[in-house]
């Protein structure tokens, strides 16, 4: 039997709980927005031929522009399991920030990328010729990274030799009324917005603010939900018209996991401190080629 005390507890174990559950889906429905999704940018070119001066466009970068050929590359595509392997193989490693961060630098640097819709190099370069303000606003850091010394810098070298250039009216700047992480600050280069892993929205609010732009309508692409609530969220405070795309374009042409191949890589890759691409790993597992060091 239960006394009084007890009945008491459990009373109030069962409304916290509903409490908590509460606050849970409030917060989860809060930010249930959904987007339209396109695969492809064609699926909007009404839209892109409907902009004028007073529009601004906006593109994430990774997985929205381009990708990695190389399915280790890209880490959503990573196995639970996986990790889990990595972590037992190399555990001094895997709870060392510095030298995971040079090792994925290593990975991000000599992954090679491509733009998976192809119409979108000349969709930005016909916006440009008509004036219409076109930039990019990318979740990365604002600093050195690895072997990367710059990677904003790093990043718009790596866009323009994929004919993808955002230099716009917009001089570089760095935003040093938002938070310092990692020794930086969000910064705008070359016209490409770099958050320093702070919010997307408030890094937008910072460009905004700091070039007095006011613009009728924001278009935003972007594969993260999570980013096109944020820069929402931005617009909606400052009474400016918006549209988010998620673009999914990315998920039909990802590469094939390959868990032996992925593990070839990564010993190779902390063993020797150089990365393999997956179609010569492919060749080395298939007993086509011998696995050789560069020199």
């Amino acid at each position: 039997m239960l006394n009084n005390n007890n009945k008491l507890f459990i009373k109030k174990f069962i409304l916290s709980l509903f409490l908590f559950l509460g606050v849970i889906l409030f917060f989860k429905n809060s930010c249930n927005t959904n987007f339209p999704k396109i695969n492809s940018y064609s699926q909007v070119k009404e839209l892109f031929d409907h902009c004028d001066k007073n529009s601004l466009i906006i593109f994430d970068i990774d997985d929205t522009l381009i990708t990695s050929q190389d399915a280790f590359a890209n880490d959503v595509l990573f196995p639970w399991y996986f990790k889990i392997i990595a972590g037992i193989k190399y555990p001094k490693i895997i709870f060392d920030k510095e030298k995971i961060e040079y090792i994925a630098s290593i990975v991000v640097q000599n992954s090679v990328r491509y733009v998976f819709d192809p119409d979108i190099v000349n969709i930005i370069k016909n916006l440009q010729n008509k004036n219409i303000p076109v930039i990019a606003l990318s979740y990365m850091k604002a600093g050195t990274v690895g072997i990367i010394k710059n990677l904003p810098e790093w990043r718009a070298n790596m866009l323009n030799n994929l004919d993808i250039n955002f230099t716009s009216k917009y001089p570089d700047i760095i935003f040093k009324k938002l938070p310092q992480k990692y020794n930086n600050y969000p910064c705008l280069y070359k016209g490409i917005l770099c958050t320093n892993e702070e919010s997307k929205g408030l890094t937008l609010g910072a460009f905004l603010d700091c070039y007095n732009l006011n613009p009728d309508k924001i278009i935003f692409f972007d594969d993260m939900k999570d980013n096109l609530v944020s820069v929402k969220k931005e617009c909606q405070k400052r009474k400016i018209n918006f549209m988010g795309f998620q673009v999914t374009g990315v998920q039909l042409k990802r590469p094939v996991w390959n868990t032996k191949r992925a593990l070839l890589q990564l010993d190779f890759l902390i063993e020797h401190e150089q990365w393999i691409p997956d179609e010569v790993a492919n060749k080395i597992i298939n007993k086509e080629i011998k696995m050789k060091v560069q020199t």
